[in-house]
């Protein structure tokens, strides 16, 4: 049985200047436990609005229809109540910037140990103990300091790793991220996709990555859809679509990466 089946979703926008503004149109995904998927393509694709509406996370605007499915459980315009119980705890997501994502007048501490708290009715010392062991697991040095430090004292590559250290305290079954890296510099980068690869080998655990860059999505993940305009004009195995693509999309979201990463290398 599929982890995550999206059928049919369609995701609309009410807009007083502009009526009904269709984001996401017809999008069928399926997703298997352990398995990667990578869905791409620019902004305002829609790639966001799909995963916002998995996580029940789409503003008040929005109206969405289909379905989606979590191990056979509908969630698609489920209340909180219910949602809650998946979301943080079974899935979770890491989200595009952390500085907005992260509370600027807690410490980090705070928001890890609340995570534990209110999803798995852990105490104070053991959600500490367990808070700062995670940041250690992301990589964050001196993880007891950085436990008492608050968002705007860490960096930007510190902040995604705390987001990521966030979404794994409950050891969820789907983890999805959400442009991890893209307000990263490329160095930066590259160690938040070697930490989420290292992730990946070691929990049985589903990792969706939104994002606009195929290389990137390459390296992590076994299956990549592309997404244009609200829909998924192509779909299969990475190679597949790295070396035969067939969607003209596709082929020019390569050779857009293909010139950016020689710019790059040229800047060096």
């Amino acid at each position: 049985m599929s982890l995550l089946s999206i059928q049919s979703l369609n995701i609309r926008f009410r807009s007083p200047d502009e009526g009904d503004v269709e984001a996401v149109r017809n999008v069928s995904l399926q997703l298997h436990p352990g398995e990667t998927l990578a869905v791409v393509g620019e902004s305002g694709a829609g790639k966001s609005q799909l995963f916002h509406a998995v996580m029940g996370l789409l503003p008040r605007n929005a109206r969405a229809s289909g379905s989606v499915l979590f191990n056979g459980v509908e969630l698609l315009n489920q209340p909180a109540r219910v949602l809650n119980q998946y979301r943080g705890k079974r899935m979770a997501m890491i989200f595009q910037d952390p500085m907005t994502a992260l509370n600027p007048l807690l410490t980090i501490g705070r928001q890890l140990t609340e995570v534990l708290e209110v999803h798995q009715r852990m105490g104070a010392k053991p959600a500490r103990d367990k808070a700062i062991a995670m940041l250690e697991q992301v990589r964050i040095s001196d993880a007891a300091r950085r436990f008492n430090s608050y968002p705007h004292e860490l960096s930007g590559g510190m902040r995604q790793r705390v987001m990521i250290a966030m979404a794994l305290l409950c050891e969820p079954e789907l983890l999805i991220a959400d442009e991890p890296t893209t307000a990263l510099d490329v160095t930066v980068q590259s160690e938040i996709m070697a930490l989420l690869r290292d992730i990946r080998s070691q929990r049985d655990m589903a990792v969706v990555l939104v994002t606009h860059d195929l290389p990137l999505a390459g390296g992590l993940c076994d299956r990549v859809a592309v997404m244009y305009r609200g829909e998924i004009v192509e779909h299969g195995q990475v190679d597949a679509i790295f070396y035969r693509p067939q969607h003209t999309y596709t082929q020019n979201l390569l050779s857009a990466s293909s010139f950016a990463y020689a710019c790059a290398a040229q800047q060096k």
